[in-house]
This record gives structure tokens, C-alpha cells and sequence, in this order.
């Protein structure tokens, strides 16, 4: 058995605090540490009244996920793969393979979007959403 005491230590190996120190555990204090160990899970917060929550407003999409909203159906039909991770990356090379005259369809669709969304948003800000 541990004969050191450290001043703030209680006889038992246990911390003024009523927490026992893992260093200095006597040999039966396994079920205590297990008890200690038990309590200190976290518990679930209750639940909250359910609060009335703002809608929340997406931010424009940009060129490249415009491209791939119209390209994803097409891509999934030829590749027959359900991956989303494989889609896209395969996206991302098409979408790189492009010439800048076919990346500017996307990229004006993207201009437009944005000037709508600040008609019928003004004054927002990706920030609200967080």
C-alpha cells in the first residue's frame, strides 16, 4: 500500500476535493474509480423548449456548384456510381477540363444569382447563419 501523503490529500489517496487522485489509488479503490469515473460522463442537457427558429438563408451558389447542380444527374448516369465523394471528384476534373469560354456560362449564372440574392436579401451576411 502507498504510504505518501500529499498535504492537500486526505489518508485515503483521495484530493481534499473528494476526487482521487489516479497515482495515488489504494489497491480497493478500483470500484471507487469506477464509481468516479461513472459520475463523470456528461449528462444530457434537458431539452429546451423548442424555440421559434429563423429561417435560414443559403448563400448564392458560385459557378462551380451551379456546374455541378446541372452536370451531377448526368455524371451519376453514365458512371452508375452512388458515391458522392466520387461524383464530385469527378466534377472537379470535368469542371477543370473546361475551357474559360464554358466556365463563363457558369460563372455569369453565378453573377446573376449573387445580384438576386441581394434584391431580396439586402444587408445580409454569411455571418447570420452562425
Amino acid at each position: 500500500r502507498c504510504r505518501f501523503t500529499h498535504p492537500l490529500m486526505l489518508g485515503s489517496g483521495v484530493h481534499t476535493t473528494g476526487i482521487p487522485h489516479p497515482a495515488i489509488v489504494p489497491h480497493s479503490g478500483k470500484q471507487e474509480m469506477e464509481h468516479y469515473e461513472r459520475n463523470m460522463k456528461p449528462q444530457p442537457e434537458p431539452k429546451r423548449e423548442k424555440e421559434a427558429k429563423k429561417p435560414t438563408i443559403k448563400k448564392p451558389l458560385n459557378a462551380f456548384m451551379l456546374y455541378m447542380k446541372e452536370m451531377r444527374a448526368k455524371v451519376i448516369a453514365e458512371c452508375t456510381l452512388k458515391e458522392s465523394a466520387a461524383i464530385n471528384q469527378i466534377l472537379g476534373r470535368r469542371w477543370h477540363a473546361l475551357s474559360r469560354e464554358e466556365q463563363a456560362k457558369y460563372y455569369e449564372l453565378a453573377r446573376k444569382e449573387r445580384q438576386l440574392h441581394m434584391q431580396l436579401y439586402p444587408g445580409w451576411s454569411a455571418r447570420d447563419n452562425y
